[in-house]
């Protein structure tokens, strides 16, 4: 993160339904040329906004000239609510987009996700009642997903997964996506196999597979360290691409 990019970034709290959802708005050094909503991973299993993935996928969508917005979903640690309720956190995103579309009106809007994320804008874009963008980034959208504590402990220590579930609302979606996309992906990503998500993914959608990197974008075992050297570059582009 550049010294730049960081002067413009703030916490950004907002409601939603009477709930407080914790928030950080990172705003563009110069005029802006959209908005976007970073999601986070998993919220029942650790995820949250300051999650190495998600933060560099905001920053650098500000130094891509976007408005930034990620939020804690509720039940994640300010923010007020249910860490499994997916539908609240369907409404949650829709009220963030407007809230990030405030710092850059009639602009743009684009929505990014890491895992869980990703597969909550998947399932955002494809409906009706939610705010329509112009681009998507998606990060390691699980197509195989961890049924049990077990299988999302094995997954965090890079372990086998044996419970894991081809998930077919995952493969529909992707090869619904209905606006351009781009997917980044690990090589060795066991929930998101590139092989399986390139087979299913829209033309619209190409994936890159960023080599040697797990879920979590490390070159480690298990949740390791991000590999930003491979992961910077690659957002840079995939921003360069949708932001027109």
């Amino acid at each position: 993160m550049t010294a730049e990019v960081a002067a413009h970034s703030a916490p950004h709290p907002f409601e939603v339904e009477g709930r407080p959802l914790a928030g950080l708005l990172t705003r563009p050094a110069g005029p802006p040329r959209g908005s976007v909503v970073v999601l986070h991973p998993h919220p029942g299993h650790g995820g949250h906004m300051d999650h190495s993935v998600v933060r560099t996928a905001a920053e650098r969508a500000a130094a891509a000239g976007l408005v930034a917005l990620r939020f804690d979903v509720g039940g994640v640690r300010r923010s007020v609510g249910d860490v499994h309720d997916r539908a609240a956190h369907l409404r949650e995103l829709r009220v963030a987009v407007a809230v990030a579309e405030r710092f850059a009106p009639g602009l743009p809007r684009y929505g990014a996700g890491f895992s869980y994320g990703a597969r909550l804008w998947m399932e955002a874009v494809l409906r009706p009642d939610m705010p329509s963008v112009a681009g998507l980034l998606l990060l390691a959208p699980a197509t195989r997903v961890p049924r049990s504590s077990r299988d999302f402990g094995d997954l965090l220590l890079g372990r086998p997964i044996r419970d894991a579930a081809l998930d077919a609302h995952s493969l529909a979606r992707l090869a619904a996506i209905p606006v351009p996309a781009r997917i980044l992906v690990g090589e060795r990503d066991n929930v998101a196999p590139p092989d399986e998500v390139r087979a299913h993914a829209a033309a619209i959608a190409p994936v890159v597979v960023l080599a040697g990197v797990n879920h979590f974008f490390s070159r480690a075992v298990g949740a390791g360290a991000t590999a930003y050297d491979l992961l910077g570059p690659a957002i840079d582009a995939a921003w360069s691409e949708l932001v027109r």
